[in-house]
């Protein structure tokens, strides 16, 4: 029998069946075809509600090695009433999602180095907040700014006993060996004792008794710094979070 034919037979067939025979005919020979379209309209939806409701980003916080606790969330939100932030068109993000163990050969931190580069070279991270040694092995790349070029007189007064210092002596050499093909063994001195440094340059903030981020935040290490990165969209509330965290609120 012709294919045409045999169509128009068992369409007859159908329209002599009730509603629910109808329905259920139906779904047996078209569920799969319904389910991929449902899908897809669903996708579409998702992503149209997405870009809806998407904010634009006040400041993106990276938190390296830390866990977010149950009370982050209220944190970041006194910080955008501090810093005065329309919430209804912007965010503030604390991402914790990278982890970095230095020599590591993990999957998880080799993801991280992946990610952070990713997101630096974008201009994506404002601030990035670890422990002393993530800032040391990343300082001679550059990615820190010289906390003098962005301070005010007053915040340098008061935050200058907390700087995090690097000598851009052994940075300079670092990338001169680099620019070389050549290793480096480099031997910081005490980042905070920029008197031992022939130029010390204050990279970062130790956050030692910024006890309302830490009770906000987990972190893996006692000993925290606060750096804002070099190409920074959202510098002044950058600043605006360096004097959050330090005011404790």
């Amino acid at each position: 029998m012709p294919v045409m034919d045999e169509f128009k037979e068992e369409r007859n067939m159908i329209k002599q069946k009730s509603l629910k025979e109808k329905i259920s005919y139906f779904f047996d020979y078209y569920k799969w075809h319904t389910l991929a379209v449902i899908a897809i309209l669903a996708a579409a939806v998702s992503m149209i509600i997405h870009w809806a409701n998407m904010k634009d980003c006040a400041l993106y916080v990276c938190l390296l090695n830390t866990m977010t606790s149950n009370q982050t969330k209220d944190y970041i939100q006194r910080f955008e009433e501090y810093a005065e932030i329309d919430r209804a068109d912007y965010e503030v993000t604390f991402d914790t999602s990278m982890y970095i163990e230095i020599g590591g050969r993990d999957s998880v931190t080799a993801t991280s180095f992946q990610k952070l580069a990713i997101y630096t070279a974008a201009g994506d991270l404002d601030v990035i907040v670890t422990d002393p040694e993530i800032i040391e092995y990343y300082v001679d790349q550059g990615i820190f700014y010289d906390l003098r070029q962005i301070l005010s007189p007053e915040q340098i007064a008061l935050y200058e006993p907390c700087f995090f210092y690097v000598d851009q002596v052994i940075v300079d050499a670092i990338q001169a060996a680099d620019a070389r093909g050549e290793s480096y063994e480099a031997v910081f001195s005490d980042p905070r004792q920029p008197e031992t440094m022939e130029n010390p340059v204050p990279v970062g903030i130790f956050l030692d008794d910024c006890q309302g981020l830490k009770e906000n935040v987990q972190f893996f290490d006692e000993e925290i710094v606060l750096t804002v990165v070099i190409n920074s969209s959202n510098v002044e509330t950058a600043l605006k979070f360096i004097d959050f965290v330090m005011k404790n609120l």
